[in-house]
């Protein structure tokens, strides 16, 4: 097959060097946060804004194109491409200089330096043969170059390629979220749909490949293991006989957070417990990690002694070396407003979704108990920690998605812990309240009350630990009963599929399930008038 690409906003991504360089320009404060379209916008709205914009393209697209990124799965791709043996071919719209550049860059030459720098004319990488890039001065000219090299496929972001007269019969995969007209064939708005698309499924074998080509050893076997989250998990041998669990993150274009750089930072932080698995190898460009194989099976039966083991496991990780280092963890709660925000924005999405069993759960009881949850809650919080955050003395290094369902019980009877994705610095309200509320578990009672009382002892320095902990432990619920309706979401439903590819036939009874489940939530917080039964 040869395969036709784009390079700019196609390949290389700008977002991170475009902001960048509008900071360093005053043209946003240094707070801003926003993507290149966001800028444009913003530029655009402005006098003299499209010369803004021009000056700002000229700067990025030339002196600091060393800033671009690729774009998340690009990598994979042209791996897979490489070892299905199909021919890779670049065209790209690119003048020779860039508008009021200064500098006089070589637009051209300064993409070239950047795609060697990022592996792409690497035999070991991605093998593209130079000779295979071409710029050209126009579109129309773009289109005809296009046309002369008999492409198969051509991925481009911009719809106004395909709709340029003599585009070639080909497959046409536009590359956004949004189409103004329907000249391309197919839409993705990220590079996981575009390789599914040209390349198929990936396979095992492939998987091993890529496996290697971040393992120092040999690995000649993979077997897939059913995710039970949003990653894809593998069993690696390698020659020498180890076993490995490989670990393939989900696409950073679906979903932002840097789960592999999270969890690859926070097993080296916490290594020296001994209760993690170690990191052996990982790749951030094509979101995989090698981990230390653990031999042993999930508890199904929770017994008093996981709990204190699991205590203990929470009391040993606030003593690491350079906590300091470590960001906050995902959706981190630091006041009652980020958390009736979370709430809220989870209310938002769901109630997009076109399903009358779930709009009626929300309209009809969900929102009259979370208006009702909120106005009880927002009384009883601390008034200094409603809106302003949780001081970061009394801030606690927290695995976010921690309890026995993420923990293998081993042969020598001790637990160890796995799935530290969303680790970093939380409210320890956040982690006590998840640990009661999450569906993973079964837990009784008496349990949760020996972690309540457990992680008061560990945290007590905290003077207003109690008082954050029973005005929030409803508002954790009612979050969790909206986590649980997240397959509600097609792109969540997409990621559980890709973990775990038995769930694609299962949907609705799936669905029908959770449900069920965020009902229950909402009727034990309704007949606990709010209040936690286990303190």
């Amino acid at each position: 097959m040869l395969v036709g690409l784009d390079f700019d906003n196609t390949l290389a991504r700008y977002d991170n060097a475009f902001a960048f360089e509008a900071k360093r320009q005053s043209l946003v404060p240094n707070e801003w946060l926003g993507i290149k379209q966001d800028l444009k916008n913003r530029l655009h709205a402005m006098e003299n804004g499209d010369m803004l914009w021009q000056k700002i393209q000229g700067q990025v697209y030339g002196p600091s194109i060393h800033k671009a990124e690729l774009f998340p799965g690009v990598a994979r791709f042209l791996l897979r491409c490489k070892l299905q043996n199909h021919t890779v071919f670049i065209v790209s719209h690119k003048t020779k200089y860039g508008h009021f550049d200064l500098t006089k860059t070589l637009l051209r030459q300064a993409a070239l330096d950047w795609m060697h720098n990022n592996g792409f004319f690497d035999e070991n990488m991605f093998a593209i043969n130079k000779e295979n890039v071409f710029f050209s001065t126009t579109r129309q000219d773009k289109v005809s170059k296009i046309n002369e090299l008999s492409l198969d496929v051509f991925v481009d972001d911009l719809e106004e390629v395909f709709a340029v007269d003599g585009f070639p019969n080909i497959n046409k995969i536009l590359f956004s979220n949004t189409a103004k007209n329907k000249y391309h064939d197919t839409m993705c708005s990220n590079w996981l749909s575009i390789e599914h698309n040209i390349l198929g499924e990936i396979t095992n074998n492939e998987i091993k490949h890529i496996a290697n080509s971040i393992y120092k050893g040999s690995i000649i076997s993979i077997k897939n293991i059913n995710g039970r989250g949003n990653s894809r998990i593998y069993k690696a041998l390698s020659s020498e006989g180890d076993n490995f669990i490989l670990k393939d993150y989900p696409d950073l274009l679906n979903d932002p957070r840097e789960r592999l750089v999270t969890e690859v930072s926070a097993l080296n932080m916490i290594e020296s417990i001994n209760q993690t698995p170690k990191v052996v190898a990982f790749n951030e460009q094509q979101n995989i990690a090698l981990y230390e194989w653990i031999e042993g099976i999930h508890p199904s039966n929770i017994d008093d002694k996981h709990i204190i083991e699991a205590l203990k496991f929470i009391k040993n990780i606030q003593n690491v070396k350079d906590k300091e280092s470590c960001g906050l963890a995902s959706e981190a709660c630091l006041s009652a407003e980020h958390l009736f925000t979370q709430i809220d924005d989870r209310f938002k999405k769901l109630s997009l979704v076109n399903n009358q069993y779930l709009q009626d759960f929300l309209n009809n009881t969900f929102i009259i108990l979370w208006d009702e949850v909120r106005e009880w809650s927002k009384q009883c919080w601390p008034k200094d920690n409603i809106t302003s955050d949780l001081p970061y003395s009394m801030q606690v290094l927290s695995p976010s998605d921690f309890g026995l369902h993420n923990a293998l019980l081993q042969d020598n009877g001790r637990l160890c812990f796995l799935d530290f994705e969303y680790f970093g610095r939380d409210d320890p309200v956040k982690l006590m309240a998840d640990f009661v509320w999450h569906p993973g578990m079964s837990l009784s009672d008496s349990q949760k009350i020996t972690w309540l009382k457990g992680t008061s002892k560990i945290f007590k320095k905290d003077p207003n630990l109690n008082e954050r902990f029973y005005a929030a432990w409803p508002l954790y619920g009612l979050r969790w009963s909206l986590i649980l309706l997240n397959e509600f979401l097609n792109d969540v439903w997409q990621k559980r599929v890709y973990a775990n590819a038995n769930l694609q036939n299962q949907k609705r009874n799936k669905l029908e399930n959770q449900l069920k489940k965020a009902k229950a939530v909402c009727e034990q917080i309704q007949v606990v008038n709010m209040k936690c039964p286990y303190v």
